[in-house]
Parts: C-alpha cells; sequence; structure tokens
C-alpha cells in the first residue's frame, strides 16, 4: 500500500478533479510511502511517525512576524475603542435630535406657514435619526464582527 502525505488541501483537489486518475497515480508512486501488504509492522511504525508528528506539530514566528503581529492587535484594540466612542458620538446625536423633534412638536404656531415650516423641519429630523440609528447600527455590527474575530 502507498499512502501519500502532507499534501495541501488545494493540490489534492486538483488530484482529485483529474478526469483521469494519472496525476493522482504518479504523485503517490513518487512521493508516498510504500507499506508491502500484510507488513503489520511497517503500517503500525507509520502509524506511531504519524501520531508523533501531529503530537509535534508547532508554529515558529519570526521576531518580524511577533511584532506585526502585535502590532496588529494594537490597531484592533484601538478599532474598537474608535468604534465605541463612534457609537456613543452617534447615540448622543439622535438623543439630541429626538429632543429638538419633541421641542418642535410642543410648539403650537397659529399660522399655516409656520405649522408647514416646522411639520418639514420635524420631517427632516425624523430622517436624520433614521439615518443616524442605521449607521449606529453598522457601526454595533462591525464591532460585533470585530470582537469576535
Amino acid at each position: 500500500m502507498r499512502i501519500l502525505t502532507n499534501v495541501p488541501k488545494a493540490e489534492l483537489d486538483y488530484l482529485a478533479n483529474q478526469p483521469t486518475a494519472k496525476a493522482m497515480i504518479e504523485k503517490v508512486k513518487s512521493e508516498g510511502i510504500y507499506i508491502p501488504e500484510g507488513d503489520t509492522q511497517g503500517a503500525a511504525e507509520f502509524v506511531a511517525m504519524r501520531k508523533q508528528q501531529k503530537q509535534e506539530d508547532s508554529l515558529q514566528i519570526s521576531n518580524e512576524g511577533l511584532a506585526a503581529l502585535k502590532k496588529q492587535s494594537e490597531d484592533n484594540e484601538k478599532k474598537a475603542k474608535e468604534g465605541n466612542t463612534e457609537e456613543d458620538r452617534i447615540k448622543e446625536e439622535i438623543e439630541k435630535l429626538k429632543k429638538e423633534l419633541a421641542e418642535i412638536q410642543a410648539k403650537q404656531k397659529k399660522s399655516e406657514q409656520a405649522k408647514k415650516a416646522l411639520e418639514g423641519k420635524a420631517n427632516a429630523i425624523t430622517q436624520q435619526i433614521s439615518a443616524l440609528s442605521m449607521q449606529l447600527i453598522q457601526v454595533q455590527k462591525m464591532n460585533s464582527e470585530s470582537g469576535s474575530v
């Protein structure tokens, strides 16, 4: 039996999607480990070797890579803090607009023109509140996604 090891998923997909198995057969013959049929000791040694390789798998990061990783995590924390401040700013702006809208609605003007002007202003404020609410939802969504990643 021949066993092929250390094949990246992309290469395995490429080999498996060939119309014939010629490329895979050649790869197995050239790079595969051969264990004769009935050789239980050889199979056991292979299994033990693979088990040890899996346990020894480790990740080595260069100093430059570690510095880049730290910088990236600091940038992510900074963005999260900025996102929270932006979220707070949007909430404050929404509250301010709601107060202004309440004041407009509380005013009772006698003339028709003044009523129409106040209604127009109230509609504009309502639209701003809606736009800010949507922006707030997007900021909260981005914050939750960056927090979960």
